[in-house]
């Protein structure tokens, strides 16, 4: 019995320090997502990510006059890439108000597929000024 025991507990213990990797998924960690969104990540939702950000970047007057700044925007799209809602939640009030506008004023791309979509429809980005 206390072999079996020890048996569980190593077994455990290994599954446990495994990264659970399912197909077309990149995470490199157990307890990461499959769809983080980051904008450097090598598939289509760090493609997704970065065309959010690009367009809405695209559209403001002088990129440059935010360096450091950081915004937290909330956003809701539909489908076609078309954007519902975009409110700020926190960081530099003047740069959250410049990405609001431009946000507004940007066209997103359509979502390539419902996972992509799924993972977005309904997301937050954090920028910072270059």
């Amino acid at each position: 019995m206390k072999n079996i025991l020890m048996l569980v507990v190593l077994a455990g213990a290994v599954a446990g320090c495994t990264p659970f990797h399912p197909d077309n998924c990149h995470k490199t960690i157990a307890l990461s997502d499959c769809d983080s969104g980051r904008y450097t990540d090598p598939d289509e939702y760090g493609r997704q990510a970065l065309a959010i950000k690009d367009a809405i970047e695209s559209q403001l007057a002088d990129r440059h006059a935010w360096k450091n700044k950081k915004c937290r925007l909330h956003m809701d799209f539909a489908y076609d890439g078309k954007l519902h809602n975009v409110e700020s939640r926190d960081g530099n009030k003047a740069y959250c108000e410049a990405l609001i506008s431009a946000a507004k004023k940007a066209t997103f791309p359509p979502f390539p597929n419902q996972h992509v979509y799924e993972a977005f429809a309904s997301s937050r980005f954090v920028i910072m000024g270059e």
